[in-house]
């Protein structure tokens, strides 16, 4: 949105949907269920992983409603870069820093996103989304009490994500802007 539409009051409605989906993302991927040993390192890396994964499984199904699922998803990731853009001027950093730094961070999202998309359109997402779980640098694997506990957790982020995906698929484009939409159980 542009400058005069921010001072005049005017908000485009996918700006506001994105808003409002990002804000309810951003809080359940905050539960400090998704964190700790043998689960994502409560870290920069873990958090972000786990907010790429919510916002993934929206991407995908925003893709069913074409120009108008488009333009969501943009604004989403418009809202998402303008937090990361906070979050690092918050830190004090010039623009000029906040420029070199957000670029990695875009694209680390990118390549996380495609990632979990691909999963979610395979023909086995479970083993798809637990070969990323495995291999990611995210897992608190080293301070888990056991293999078994990370393995199982690993397993139920897969369950959970399926899970999420699937019940965002029933769902019109109206009601996922309006955030009519529950997160599966830890």
């Amino acid at each position: 949105m542009g400058f005069l539409g921010r001072f005049f009051g005017r908000d485009d409605a996918a700006v506001t949907d994105a808003r409002r989906i990002y804000t309810k993302l951003m809080g359940q991927s905050r539960l400090p269920g998704f964190y700790g040993k043998g689960r994502f390192a409560d870290s920069y890396d873990g958090r972000i992983d786990v907010l790429t994964l919510h916002i993934a499984a929206i991407l995908t199904n925003l893709n069913r409603f074409k120009v108008n699922g488009e333009r969501l998803g943009q604004a989403l990731f418009d809202e998402m870069k303008d937090d990361f853009e906070i979050a690092l001027r918050e830190e004090a950093l010039s623009d000029a820093s906040v420029k070199k730094r957000i670029q990695p961070m875009i694209s680390l999202f990118y390549d996380r996103v495609k990632s979990y998309a691909e999963a979610l359109h395979a023909s086995d997402q479970k083993a798809a989304l637990d070969k990323i779980f495995s291999n990611s640098p995210s897992f608190d694997i080293q301070n888990s009490d056991s293999e078994s506990s990370e393995s199982e957790f690993r397993m139920n982020m897969s369950d959970y994500v399926i899970r999420f995906n699937e019940s965002l698929s029933s769902l019109s484009l109206g009601q996922i802007a309006l955030t009519e939409f529950a997160f599966p159980s830890l």
